[in-house]
């Protein structure tokens, strides 16, 4: 008996153990899934308070802005959902005053309008992108129910605003005052958190230990925990005041990191290339340099982030080092007196990214202190002004193949509305829209359909046992909560975890939308199982369209996204306007090294092939940019102009057409220009040092570019028949 009584013992341990662990792992996802019932609950018992004649608008607003359990992005999401419904909702009334009694007409300019707003939802990015999401198919929600009878119409609108408010209206409420999650916690703490492995990449870029390649990778992750704090910063400004008094120094903050983490990407790849000629001094020369940041970059335990204290030391550290560097770099260039030209210059070009550099990760920690700080100051603390917003760097050919993919889609779901004569093809169309202009800005769409149309399935299902088992049991609002709740929290408990998010946003998307609570109800089998086989035949159709019309992963996409990445550096690079122009590029580069991050690992078009791309062009177009800038800044010795012009004229004729032929005309150019330059002495840098004196920047920036193009990570490298002729 007492072992039986101890063993009963230990399993009641182990259990409660279980349970505590358990509960301890995934309280935060329930208390999500209970506020998101919550929300659902209130949003229909105020839509049947008010009389409106079917809550489900507001059920589905409401699933989807609590799909984020920050208050801060229910905020952002909400008011650009409002936005966007209005707009739609007026497109709406203009397409009826328009085409009144014309079905074609109305369809075509439907299409016409739900593509524009695709593309403008592909073009913009953030919560910007979900209103144009929502101006496309919110004109379809209010128009196509009235499509038999125009009068309608205004009535429809009225409605569907009035049910997106009262959503709108819940969803704030709930996720801004029961146990409200903030989105500035959030941020500080990934942003503490970014930090850490940006310095970390530091050093191991400056420590010269590893590959190009896993460098790149680095790179990649860098750059992809950079877009989720954009994200994160457009959705704080909307809950927190001081946040968005103090947006400018957030947005200063992400130029001071794309400056920073290409100078060190460029740092790594020159060190690697220096290391590769025969005379070594140089490369030693800089490694000693590189010592002097290593030995003060503050380490973090595995699996910790930085303390603000060690953030602090750093921040003191750096500028300490950089009071000192000119005098060491001086003293470098003099024990290198008797090296040759070409030691020198690379020594330079080494040492002019390093201080270059320097400054921007004094500028990036400066900021990041500064945002911690108890009192935000009122201006960035980084010496040199930045603007104070983010250039648009979206792919247009992108932008512009999803608006003609929705507007195909919609145009062939019309068709086989009218085609078929199909009574609830409306809500076939209804469904191809929403999937269309909801899926178009995700990454993989056509998984995100598949994934949605399992969870309009399971909600199907689900729904056709609520609407016809348990509903006509259900007297009263109370009862048709308790019903109700379970399977909302089911839903909402499911997109908690990443691998079944969009299966559980989409069963909670679809079950209210199916389920379709009416005032008063109707018990309508048919008329149910109808609107569920269109509304999957809809998503069908969307899937269909992501899969064989311009799909995300086709070559010519690819194409398209290498060819503005090249002609942003044949054209924009070399001879537009300086103003804003270091942002624009490195904004455009991180859009390419994301993109070229969802590709796959083989073909024309691979990961590993636009990377090298989206590096090489990253080396030699802030070269360039540098060069330009210097030229403004300091007066030119010799007839440099037409030294310049011969540059850029190679460098875009190399990025306008690559071949063979124009890598072997950049290098000579860029040859000749180095030869010239070396002839006088006013090119070698005065007593002013290399940081300062203008010429020697030049004389430094031509020799990164051409070992760039030397290097066997440019991609037309390989082809390069007179490689000999051009010895590192």
């Amino acid at each position: 008996m007492e072992a039986e009584a101890l063993r009963a013992d230990v399993a009641t341990d182990r259990l409660t153990s279980a349970l505590r662990a358990y509960w301890q792992a995934d309280a935060g996802r329930w208390l999500h899934a209970a506020k998101t019932a919550l929300a659902v609950l209130m949003a229909t018992w105020l839509s049947m308070r008010l009389e409106l004649s079917a809550p489900r608008t507001a059920m589905v607003s409401v699933v989807i802005l609590m799909m984020h359990q920050h208050s801060g992005m229910v905020f952002a999401r909400g008011f650009y959902r409002a936005a966007g419904m209005l707009v739609g909702n007026l497109a709406a009334l203009m397409l009826f005053h328009a085409f009144p009694q014309e079905r074609v007409l109305f369809f075509a300019g439907l299409s016409v309008w739900i593509g524009l707003c695709v593309a403008g939802a592909a073009y913009y990015r953030n919560y910007q992108s979900y209103g144009f999401v929502l101006s496309g198919y919110a004109t379809c929600i209010a128009a196509v129910p009235s499509i038999n009878n125009p009068y309608a119409i205004f009535d429809n609108v009225v409605v569907s605003l009035s049910e997106v408010s009262v959503g709108i209206l819940c969803a704030g409420l709930v996720s801004g005052l029961v146990f409200p999650q903030r989105v500035k916690a959030m941020l500080l703490s990934a942003g503490h958190q970014h930090l850490t492995s940006f310095i970390s990449f530091i050093r191991q870029a400056v420590g010269g230990g590893e590959s190009g390649d896993a460098l790149g990778l680095a790179h990649l992750r860098l750059m992809g925990e950079r877009a989720q704090l954009e994200s994160l910063r457009s959705a704080t400004v909307f809950e927190d005041p001081e946040m968005r008094a103090n947006n400018a120094l957030m947005i200063r903050l992400n130029h001071d990191f794309l400056d920073a983490i290409a100078r060190f990407h460029s740092i790594h790849q020159l060190q690697a290339r220096v290391a590769k000629v025969a005379d070594h001094r140089a490369g030693e020369a800089l490694h000693a340099l590189f010592e002097r940041l290593l030995a003060i970059l503050p380490n973090a335990e595995p699996g910790s982030r930085l303390s603000l204290a060690q953030v602090h030391d750093f921040h003191a550290g750096l500028q300490a080092l950089r009071a000192e560097l000119p005098a060491h770099i001086m003293s470098t260039r003099t024990s290198l007196s008797d090296a040759s030209p070409a030691t020198r210059d690379r020594f330079s070009a080494g040492a002019l990214f390093f201080e270059d550099g320097m400054a921007d990760l004094l500028a990036f920690t400066g900021s990041f202190i500064a945002i911690r700080s108890q009192h935000f100051p009122g201006t960035a603390p980084a010496s040199d002004s930045r603007p104070d917003k983010l250039p648009n760097s979206a792919n247009r050919a992108f932008a512009i193949a999803s608006g003609v993919r929705a507007a195909v889609a919609i145009l062939a779901c019309s068709w086989l509305w009218i085609a078929s004569g199909w009574n609830n093809g409306g809500s076939a169309l209804i469904a191809a829209t929403i999937a269309i202009a909801l899926y178009s800005v995700m990454p993989q769409p056509t998984t995100v359909a598949r994934h949605m149309l399992i969870g309009c399935l399971t909600a199907w299902v689900a729904g056709m046992a609520f609407n016809f088992v348990i509903l006509p049991r259900v007297d009263g609002f109370p009862l048709l909560a308790v019903c109700l709740a379970p399977i909302i929290l089911a839903g909402s408990y499911l997109g908690t975890f990443p691998a079944t998010a969009t299966i559980g946003l989409g069963f909670g998307i679809y079950f209210c939308f199916l389920t379709n609570l009416t005032n008063p109800a109707l018990y309508n089998p048919v008329g149910y199982l109808d609107a569920g086989l269109a509304t999957l035949m809809g998503i069908g159709m969307a899937s269909l369209a992501f899969a064989t019309i311009v799909p995300t992963g086709s070559r010519w996409l690819a194409d398209r996204y290498l060819r503005q990445l090249r002609a942003l550096v044949a054209s924009r690079v070399c001879y537009g306007s300086l103003r804003g122009l270091r942002l624009t590029f490195e904004s455009n580069i991180r859009d390419f090294v994301q993109y070229a991050g969802t590709r796959a690992g083989s073909g024309r078009f691979s990961q590993e092939t636009l990377l090298k791309w989206s590096f090489a062009t990253l080396e030699i177009g802030l070269a360039v940019i540098d060069i330009r800038e210097a030229v403004v800044r300091h007066v030119m010795p010799g007839p440099w102009q037409e030294q310049q012009d011969l540059l850029l004229a190679a460098i875009s004729g190399l990025f306008r057409n690559p071949s063979t032929q124009a890598l072997e005309q950049a290098l000579g150019a860029i040859d000749q220009v180095i030869n010239e330059t070396a002839a006088s002495v006013d090119w070698a840098g005065g007593a002013s040092g290399v940081l300062t004196a203008g010429p020697a920047r030049v004389r430094a920036q031509l020799h990164v570019i051409r070992l760039t193009l030397l290097d066997s990570a440019f991609p037309l490298v390989d082809s390069l028949a007179g490689a000999a002729t051009h010895p590192v």
